[in-house]
């Protein structure tokens, strides 16, 4: 059926028309009273209700830009926030799902609002609520994450240094460094943000080592901004190529060549996912397993990673890691053999 456009269209409807209309039209600079009048065939003056209702009610912020146009001026309406694409249900919903990821994470404490604005942005003013359904399906999805004991506090740290990271200051950080049991202090620059299965990790310039290095967010106890002192990120640093060996978050300095073997029962997970980008799948062999190679840093990383698969893979080069892994399965050994 035809949505009316004219004099019979329901405000709410209307309502709705209008907001998509200035929406399309911001990145072109706007759009004026007497353009809605004429489209939706209604007087200036009931348009001027309605732009007093959307930014009143429905909390949509208008900007009202003069311009002169043939010698006259004349006032247009934009979208405060900016151009909102436009999206189908389907991709909304989508975009709307991928955040339930980060439930438990340390953007969880912003997702609720995130939601509400996703939801009034792109779901109230274009469609019918009961065609997404976004609260029904989310009871359908169940993600099968880790996390954060303590989100909301992890949360507040990790907008400070995203506030560094903007501004180019220092911050002090009280840092627990797990491997060792201690606790640490330390000014540092934050260069970046990585992102690893949900964890977030800081990499600074440790003015302490004198180097860069890497910091979890949630090991991270708190956070104590140097506004005034101010740094400029290294022009020669590329966060993209310093993290580019490293197997997981790690760039511990000289990258190796590693050769596994994989087994027939994991043979076709290994070649529908690319774990590292200098993954080569290198040979298959007869009895269905196959050899693939890596090139990277970090070993110690790629290490756990490689006793997660069991008996289903095979250290063959290089040597020193094969006899580390050998190492590693006598000491869990040793552990499951220990009598009470």
């Amino acid at each position: 059926m035809k949505q009316k456009t004219g004099k019979g269209a329901s405000r709410g409807l209307r309502l709705n028309m209008i907001i998509d209309r200035i929406n399309q039209q911001t990145p072109y600079g706007g759009v004026t009273v007497k353009e809605l009048a004429e489209k939706y065939e209604v007087t200036e003056r009931q348009i001027h209700r309605d732009l007093h209702k959307i930014q009143n009610d429905l909390r949509v912020l208008l900007v009202k830009k003069e311009r002169v146009i043939d010698g006259r001026k004349s006032t247009f309406y934009c979208l405060k926030a900016g151009y909102l694409p436009s999206m189908s249900p389907e991709k909304a919903t989508a975009v709307f799902l991928s955040m339930l990821q980060q439930q438990g994470s340390a953007l969880s404490g912003c997702l609720n609002e995130l939601k509400d604005a996703l939801v009034a942005t792109l779901f109230k003013y274009h469609y019918n609520p009961a065609e997404l359904a976004v609260e029904k399906l989310q009871d359908r999805i169940h993600l099968v994450e880790e996390v954060l004991a303590e989100p909301e506090r992890v949360g507040e740290l990790f907008t400070k240094l995203v506030q560094a990271l903007k501004d180019c200051h220092r911050v002090k950080i009280w840092y627990y460094v797990g491997y060792r049991g201690k606790k640490t202090t330390r000014v540092v620059e934050p260069y970046g943000l990585i992102c690893k299965r949900q964890n977030w990790y800081l990499v600074a310039y440790c003015l302490k080592r004198r180097a860069v290095r890497v910091f979890r967010v949630d090991q991270i106890e708190n956070v104590y901004p140097y506004t005034t002192e101010k740094f400029a990120c290294p022009q020669d640093f590329n966060l993209k190529e310093y993290m580019a060996q490293s197997w997981g978050v790690i760039n511990d300095g000289e990258a190796y060549r590693v050769r596994l073997k994989f087994q027939s029962n994991v043979a076709f997970r290994i070649r529908n996912l690319v774990y590292h980008p200098s993954q080569v799948l290198e040979k298959e062999l007869d009895d269905g397993s196959i050899i693939v190679s890596f090139y990277v840093c970090g070993i110690k990383e790629m290490q756990t990673w490689i006793v997660q698969w069991g008996d289903a893979v095979e250290v063959l080069e290089p040597d020193w890691l094969r006899e580390d892994m050998c190492a590693m399965a006598e000491n869990i050994l040793r552990v499951y053999s220990k009598k009470e």
